[in-house]
């Protein structure tokens, strides 16, 4: 089947990060490259984290989207909690409202994300989880750069795009454990934000590859054989330690972290 029969009987559920009005102008750019695609789907869901409970914003934020998508659902997120946990606290609201409201298939994403028309045609087979595979030098090492192993061996799903069966998983972030490793934090003197340098597996990426192996998920790497070994050449030979691909437009996707540079297509 082609994704766009996915996508016709998914919502959009996304998360993102507001802290001014200049951030929001930057999303309504996001947002129209994306509308042609957004339009495709069942809804659209947006959680929002806030750098303050600033009303101005959560209100802009409510009209912008609606203005583009009259029936989006706006989940505001009370308190942020930095930025891996404000994302936890965020996904988990989406997964909560998707199994509340009994919605099976979700396209997970995030407000900096775009896409192309073309991944409508992109053909894909029957299964659980659609995703984007993630990985750095660092994820290559205890390989050997050995890229077969890689493909054959190797699990670390992006988090800012993927298809996922909601209806077959449990959970995906574990509330008590966030909520107490939250407290742990909250005790250290000079925190850098960085949880994963303090508590081992703590990534956004680790979570959700734990939610797809704990649910014995069927899964389907979008990217093609071909172009993930162009991919992984690019990460060994650029020494490229962000396992997320910002700015590579990769099947029509791209994690545009930052707008005023320039996107490498492959």
């Amino acid at each position: 089947m082609k994704l766009k029969d996915l996508i016709n009987k998914s919502y959009y559920v996304a998360n993102g990060y507001v802290d001014s009005i200049e951030s929001l102008n930057m999303l309504e750019k996001y947002i129209t490259s994306n509308l042609n695609v957004l339009k495709e789907f069942t809804g659209v869901i947006i959680a929002t984290t806030y750098k303050e409970q600033d009303p101005k914003l959560i209100e802009t934020n409510k009209i912008l989207w609606q203005h583009y998508v009259p029936n989006s659902i706006l989940i505001d997120i009370k308190e942020n909690r930095g930025h891996s946990f404000g994302i936890a606290d965020s996904e988990n609201a989406l997964i909560d409202y998707c199994k509340e409201n009994d919605i099976d298939w979700i396209c997970k994403s995030s407000n900096d994300v775009i896409f192309q028309e073309i991944i409508l045609d992109k053909e894909i087979n029957n299964a659980d989880f659609y995703y984007l595979e993630g990985i750095g030098i660092s994820g290559m090492k205890p390989y050997d750069y050995d890229f077969d192993r890689i493909k054959n061996e190797y699990f670390y799903p992006q988090t800012n795009f993927y298809f996922i069966n909601v209806s077959k998983i449990d959970y995906l972030y574990d509330k008590d454990y966030v909520n107490e490793t939250y407290k742990q934090i909250q005790q250290l003197e000079n925190y850098n934000g960085k949880i994963w340098e303090y508590i081992e597996g703590w990534t956004c990426e680790d979570f959700l590859k734990n939610c797809v192996n704990r649910n014995n998920l069927i899964k389907e790497h979008i990217v093609p054989d071909e172009k993930y070994t162009l991919l992984l050449h690019i990460v060994k030979d650029n020494n490229i330690q962000d396992s997320s691909f910002k700015n590579i437009m990769i099947e029509g996707i791209c994690h545009l972290q930052w707008s005023n540079e320039p996107i490498f297509n492959i």
